[in-house]
């Protein structure tokens, strides 16, 4: 691993629904890796302060709760609803980057973090600006400080999404890793179809009409491709050696094999951890941000059949994800 001061970044980046989330929790089990989930969106959660939210796209807020169960507004909630391990991640930032400073985070973040970004992160690949100059400053301070606090080496940020992976690529000081995690696209539709009707049984409101069921094949389907694309470009970038694509259901079927490739990826022995997973073990959640409600559970189990999705989709369904997703399926070794 180095020293004691190396610090790596293991990136979870693909499309959504795809057992990021899974991966992400078991992962945190080991003494030398934290589990963070989705920190794309710990800025938007009112971690910082409430006037710093403001800066980040409505639509990408987030309700302010750790995995713990803990408050990660800090500034505003009560002493005894904070998270703890935020509360001193976010002094610890503060005493690295300055109170000033970190205000101004979530609006670089809107600069340098979305897809419409694309084309000033490869100007910036090779003359960075003086804006993303301090982009990268405060995100080496926001992962150290992660790392300080919790004493682990290896920090797991499962945000997933492409353009927050290369800003994290061009980051001075930052060992970044990634695995491509892909799911076969029609587990990724039944998983999307299962969510939303869960949400409506719920009765949680959407501030727009449920698309109908063919249509979110439809859209899934094109953004499972156009995600996956975007992904494998990414870790072209990181180049050999730096990143690994790993099949959801491969890490289901064999925990131990999986999380062995992983951990040559970070210099880490992890196939201990998937043996312990695929016995049965429960995994603990720790201090997670976004992602599934997966996190909020306390502890997961291996569910083998988690990955399946033959008696959710009907045959219209298959047909379409093939026609729009089947090079890109086949590539990754599914049928269809």
């Amino acid at each position: 691993m180095g020293s004691k001061d190396s610090l790596t970044v293991l990136y979870v980046i693909g499309n959504g629904r795809s057992g990021s989330t899974l991966l992400d929790i078991v992962l945190g089990n080991h003494p030398l890796v934290e589990s963070t989930g989705e920190r794309v969106h710990l800025t938007r959660t009112g971690w910082i302060s409430r006037r710093a939210t403001t800066a980040a796209d409505e639509r990408k807020r987030r309700l302010p709760l750790c995995s713990c169960g803990g408050r990660l507004d800090v500034p505003s909630a009560g002493e005894d609803e904070v998270c703890p391990f935020w509360k001193e991640v976010r002094k610890e930032w503060v005493r690295r980057a300055g109170s000033e400073d970190i205000e101004g985070y979530p609006g670089l973040q809107e600069a340098f973090e979305r897809h419409r970004r694309w084309p000033r992160l490869l100007r910036e690949r090779h003359r960075p600006s003086p804006e993303f100059r301090s982009y990268a400053r405060l995100t080496l301070a926001l992962f150290e400080a992660i790392r300080d606090v919790s004493g682990k080496p290896v920090v797991v940020d499962s945000s997933k999404s492409p353009p927050c992976a290369f800003p994290l690529a061009l980051v001075p000081g930052l060992d970044l890793r990634a695995v491509h995690l892909v799911r076969d696209v029609r587990g990724v539709i039944s998983s999307r179809s299962k969510a939303l009707k869960k949400d409506i049984r719920a009765g949680i409101e959407w501030d727009h009409e449920p698309h109908p069921v063919w249509r979110s094949a439809w859209w899934s389907s094109l953004r499972w491709s156009a995600i996956n694309l975007e992904s494998e470009m990414v870790c072209r970038w990181l180049g050999p050696g730096r990143w690994i694509r790993l099949r959801y259901e491969d890490f289901l079927e064999d925990p131990e094999g999986s999380l062995r490739r992983i951990g040559g990826l970070v210099g880490l022995d992890l196939a201990g951890l998937g043996r312990s997973f695929a016995a049965g073990k429960e995994m603990h959640v720790g201090h997670n941000v976004g992602g599934n409600r997966l996190r909020m559970s306390g502890s997961v189990r291996l569910r083998p059949e988690a990955g399946s999705w033959e008696d959710s989709l009907s045959p219209a369904e298959v047909r379409l994800a093939g026609r729009i997703a089947g090079p890109l399926m086949r590539r990754y070794g599914y049928a269809g």
